[in-house]
């Protein structure tokens, strides 16, 4: 009970501490009289779009707090990620199935339409003569917007669902065609499909034939990482085991013991969801070790594992450091099998193998905490294994706690 205690506590810090940080990077804001001013601003690389920002001239001064109605835009010089004050409207319509059920096409076109005004930051997905917008309303459904001619249009994109029909309106491609008709090349609207990538590589190629007329600055464009490295830590554990053989049924209780831990890691991180989901792949390696006494006979547990953990991570705030959760599984298997009984005679055995005292794998579930600073990550986890009983009517839980360090080799996210 108190590991547990204490292992809660550590997740409460650690979260605790990384929600106080703040990300500050050096970056512009933009007036409404077109001036610049140059400081740092709180980047938080933005699921949803922001409608306000932090901002500090210097990074010892206090952050002031800046509004769509005070400010026209602002970027990140890190990514060149730029964002502008837009005023627009929008059909508040899901796309997602089931969400809104029509009886039938004609109580669609009949629908009494809820729009909504929008007041936000946006993010530039392409610039030039025609400027990409990339808004997310606050159900993270994206919109799209092209500013050309000081104009901005709302690209139109509805999933209807009927009771008998699933419908797709791309009302976007048509409104497409009818703004980019002084294209130099031809263009492949109508296999543009309603998302960054598709809409951003039409206009890039739009852009394209006036890129000796506007300077363009192509915002960095979202692409997945890698992360590999090692990890080295310490697990605390304390075990039950379970024997059952035709003559009886032992349950001992183990000492707690803090053993090593260690292993390589190869994390993908993927661009979507601008990069706080993450895949991770472990070889791993951990101790299970503890000393008991049963009936005058004394158990001496010593087994060293290798397995393989999968895992996905979330990143739920990006700051220096970021802090983020962990579930996944993992299965191992023992390497190395120095567990001996001793018998009441003073006889010892090897408690190796067998079918009714020990198996050779475990498998685990696993949930966690982290965070992240540049290279550097520090992680608590908490493991609940099927221990090393065999025999599913007496398999006993064998639960572990993990802290560990572990170092990337490979990108980093720019901070």
């Amino acid at each position: 009970m108190k590991s547990k205690l204490n292992f809660t506590l550590l997740l409460f810090f650690i979260t605790h501490i990384c929600l106080a940080q703040k990300n500050f990077t050096k970056g512009k804001i933009f007036t409404f009289n077109k001036d610049t001013l140059s400081g740092y601003i709180d980047y938080k690389e933005w699921i949803k779009s922001p409608n306000q920002i932090s901002f500090k001239d210097d990074p010892t001064q206090p952050a002031r707090t800046y509004t769509t109605s005070q400010i026209a835009g602002f970027s990140i010089n890190s990514n060149k990620e730029t964002y502008h004050t837009l005023k627009f409207e929008i059909e508040n319509l899901p796309r997602s199935s089931n969400k809104i059920v029509y009886f039938n096409m004609k109580e669609y076109t009949n629908r009494i339409r809820k729009i909504e005004s929008i007041n936000a930051f946006v993010r530039i997905a392409s610039d030039g003569k025609a400027i990409l917008y990339h808004y997310v309303d606050k159900n993270s459904e994206p919109h799209f917007l092209i500013k050309k001619d000081d104009s901005l249009t709302v690209l139109v994109y509805h999933i209807v669902e009927t009771k008998h029909h699933s419908a797709k309106f791309t009302e976007f491609r048509s409104q497409l065609s009818k703004l980019l008709t002084e294209s130099c090349k031809p263009l492949s609207i109508y296999h543009t499909e309603y998302y960054v990538s598709s809409l951003r590589k039409l206009i890039d190629s739009y852009n394209s034939c006036f890129s000796g007329a506007v300077q363009t600055v192509s915002p960095q464009k979202d692409k997945g990482r890698w992360e590999y490295g090692i990890m080295l830590g310490a697990g605390y554990t304390k075990m039950k085991h379970a024997m059952a053989n035709p003559f009886r049924y032992t349950e001992v209780q183990g000492d707690a013991r803090i053993t090593p831990v260690g292993g390589l890691f190869l994390n993908y991180v993927f661009a979507r969801g601008r990069g706080k989901y993450a895949l991770l792949n472990e070889l791993h390696t951990y101790q299970t070790k503890s000393l008991t006494t049963y009936d005058n006979e004394h158990f001496h547990y010593d087994m060293r594992y290798l397995g393989l953990q999968h895992l996905f991570r979330y990143t739920f705030y990006v700051g220096k450091p970021s802090v983020y959760a962990l579930i996944g599984f993992s299965y191992a298997t023992i390497i190395k099998q120095n567990s001996t009984l001793t018998r009441r005679d003073g006889s010892t055995e090897e408690l190796v193998y067998l079918p009714w005292a020990i198996r050779n794998d475990e498998q685990r579930a696993i949930v966690g905490v982290g965070m992240s600073q540049k290279r550097f990550m520090l992680e608590a986890r908490y493991y609940r294994g099927n221990g090393f009983t065999t025999g599913a009517n007496v398999t006993i839980p064998n639960n572990r706690l993990d802290l560990l360090l572990k170092y990337n080799f490979g990108k980093i996210a720019i901070q």
